[in-house]
């Protein structure tokens, strides 16, 4: 594949072919652009599956840890391939996190799975080796039961080290991490 450049210094020293005009040289940039984008997203999903949240306040790209937390991970990618959150709120909004996923949009409902009619819930499911260390963490939001995780997410604004070891941390934010703190109550996730 070549570069934007490549193309650009080829056209230039073709003695036969003419410069493209302004239209062609942004389309041309444009193009590179997101193919350079698609190609880093593809690196990550050699590994662990990508999930991107077009949200009202822009791109939130995340990295999924299914190797590390399959229980989990397997969850959040099942809602997703649903369409279960396309639509959904960030019901909660703090100096700390950001939290959607909600059925109602209040923080007290859970998935209920179409095909039993049951809710869903998760057992807790801790890898020591992920933490609430930094900012763009996600994990999965839960009542006082540790066993009681559902389909409610949250990302983190900041570290939270008092949350390791009760909440299951699934995922990282490779992209988009400045959307996380221009989120406001209401606010939506519009596709994932």
């Amino acid at each position: 594949m070549k570069s934007f450049t490549q193309l650009l210094a080829r056209q230039i020293k073709a003695p036969s072919m003419l410069l493209p005009s302004y239209r062609s040289l942004s389309l041309a940039f444009i193009a590179a652009l997101a193919i350079a984008t698609i190609s880093q997203v593809q690196a990550f999903a050699q590994n662990d599956p990508i999930v991107i949240l077009q949200t009202t306040k822009g791109r939130i790209v995340i990295r999924v840890f299914r190797n590390m937390v399959p229980y989990t991970a397997n969850n959040f990618l099942d809602l997703v391939s649903r369409g279960y959150y396309d639509g959904k709120s960030f019901h909660r909004v703090e100096s700390w996190v950001v939290q959607g996923g909600c059925p109602y949009g209040n923080g007290q409902g859970n998935y209920t799975d179409p095909d039993t009619g049951r809710e869903r819930f998760l057992r807790l499911e801790i890898n020591r080796n992920l933490n609430h260390n930094s900012a763009g963490v996600v994990a999965m939001a839960r009542g006082q039961s540790l066993d009681s995780a559902s389909c409610q997410f949250y990302i983190l604004k900041k570290p939270m080290s008092q949350l390791n070891g009760k909440y299951a941390v699934f995922g990282g934010v490779v992209d988009g991490l400045n959307n996380i703190y221009r989120i406001a109550p209401g606010d939506r996730i519009i596709s994932a």
